[in-house]
């Protein structure tokens, strides 16, 4: 799992403002979502976009059941202290959550969080 200062580094934005290295790392993480997404079955389709779209029971619901520790993880922690400044971003545990049902259902998940990270950078280095 990455944690934003990982994607910024692997996007080679370190020298952009940190409100632009969280705007483009929101990308990032739809961007690798919608690559996990494409061989999935309807039922984890529809789970996945319930957690990407905010639906709060879905995503207590399903870290109580996977991941009932998150908020000890420095991945969590890391999320959670890159946007406490803007409560008007990503919830932490969305994007928490997000990346560990990723990791949970997508065997391929690095080879398609690689390709899409790269894709990203070469968007934005155009």
């Amino acid at each position: 799992m990455f944690s934003k200062e990982e994607i910024v580094k692997r996007l080679g934005i370190e020298d952009w403002s940190s409100e632009k290295q969280d705007e483009a790392v929101d990308i990032a993480f739809v961007r690798i979502g919608a690559a996990a997404t494409d061989d999935l079955s309807e039922q984890d389709y529809n789970e996945y976009e319930a957690i990407i779209n905010n639906d709060q029971a879905v995503i207590s619901a399903w870290l109580d059941a996977n991941e009932p520790e998150y908020k000890n993880s420095p991945v969590y922690q890391a999320f959670e202290e890159g946007y406490e400044e803007d409560p008007e971003k990503n919830d932490p545990a969305k994007l928490f959550a997000s990346f560990a049902w990723i990791q949970q259902h997508v065997p391929n998940k690095d080879a398609l969080i690689d390709e899409a990270l790269e894709k990203y950078k070469q968007e934005l280095a155009a």
